[in-house]
């Protein structure tokens, strides 16, 4: 079988970079007082449905992403892929018989569609012609870009996500050391967003989540905190979290859990509400449980969880954001199919994050999820 897959770079861990490759320094982490407050100080807009989206590296699992009762898909695809020179972008082109020109954002849609699901796209890899970076883009290509995808997409998006973990230098190109940079890209991709679909809904990228400024990172709320003293609050619809488990149960109370946990969501709706922002909406683009390997996976061997703990805490878990977290829009979680992609060795966290083994047949998480989906835990 053909595989149209859209692979993330080798880049692309599962989110959780500096935090886990210094998982042993991190357990001294503290949590500022001021994060720590969940008093809610505004409602969020009602939602109309959660959204239950999963990270896919092959289109054509997008089936079995809708079979086991996901209604949004997120798949990368990179700008520079799709706009290789400024202005050229692939998929307004057109072939000798009037057919669009092949391309990663058209593949993305169009099994989406297929599969009756959503897509979650994130603004990712920008082109060379555009800067050596995130940090060095100007924000009037990031506005022409997002137009473009927006306009093509619209109708078929969940969400736009604008870029990724910006508070690492792996993201951002270079040192992070002020949000405000990023929240000119911000400002110029929303507005190039809504020029294309008012109703389309902007996603701010989400931090790494607990980095603890190791490594030249900036530390979630820092970086939060930031974003918002830079007029970030602007710009975006929902703000964008992270929200992987780690290996404690999903209730662990985020100021004793080291050296992170599914409740970190709670400190950065407190950063939210302390800026005034509390009738806002979250959206976690990355949740995630990792199962025990048969392998070593170094720095990752401290989130592993035995088959069936695995399972009931990604479930648990998902219940928590669409019962509790009534600011919450929706949750993606990381990943469908990782472990079924090819070249992919089974040395890579990222095919232990993953639902799916490597024939396709399905994990003991993605079984618990479709069931929990089906009798409605977990709801719409």
């Amino acid at each position: 079988m053909s595989r149209l897959s859209v692979m993330p770079s080798a880049r692309r861990v599962c989110a959780l970079s500096i935090a886990v490759v210094s998982a042993a320094v991190l357990l001294s982490t503290s949590i500022p007082a001021s994060a720590q407050s969940t008093s809610p100080v505004a409602t969020p807009t009602p939602r109309a449905s959660f959204a239950y989206g999963t990270i896919l590296n092959a289109l054509d699992d997008a089936p079995l992403a809708r079979a086991g009762g996901f209604n949004v898909m997120s798949a990368y695809v990179a700008w520079q892929s799709v706009e290789p020179t400024r202005g050229q972008y692939v998929f307004e082109q057109h072939d000798r018989w009037g057919g669009t020109m092949p391309n990663d954002l058209t593949n993305v849609i169009s099994a989406a569609r297929a599969s009756n699901l959503k897509v979650g796209l994130r603004i990712d890899a920008p082109p060379a012609w555009a800067g050596a970076g995130v940090y060095s883009l100007d924000p009037a290509d990031v506005e022409d870009y997002v137009f473009h995808v927006v306009r093509y997409a619209a109708g078929s998006l969940a969400y736009v996500e604008i870029f990724n973990e910006m508070n690492l230098p792996l993201e951002w190109g270079t040192t992070p050391t002020d949000p405000t940079a990023y929240a000119r890209l911000l400002a110029g991709a929303y507005q190039g967003a809504k020029r294309a679909d008012p109703t389309v809904l902007v996603v701010s990228a989400a931090p790494s989540q607990r980095t603890g400024g190791l490594g030249g990172t900036m530390e979630d709320v820092d970086w939060l905190n930031g974003l918002y003293a830079a007029g970030g609050a602007a710009s975006f619809d929902a703000l964008g979290m992270h929200a992987y488990v780690g290996n404690t149960e999903p209730s662990t109370d985020p100021s004793t859990c080291t050296p992170m946990c599914f409740r970190d969501v709670e400190l950065y709706r407190a950063v939210m509400e302390q800026h005034g922002d509390g009738a806002r909406n979250a959206l976690i683009t990355e949740l995630g449980t990792l199962e025990q390997a048969s392998v070593d996976l170094g720095p990752y061997t401290w989130m592993e969880l035995p088959t069936a703990a695995r399972a009931d805490y990604l479930v648990k878990a998902l219940h928590m954001a669409s019962d509790q977290y009534t600011w919450l829009l929706g949750a993606t979680v990381f990943n469908l199919d990782y472990a079924a992609t090819y070249n992919l060795p089974n040395t890579s966290e990222r095919y232990w994050f993953s639902l799916l083994n490597p024939d396709h047949s399905p994990r003991m998480a993605y079984t618990s999820f479709q069931q929990a989906r089906a009798s409605g835990y977990l709801p719409n």
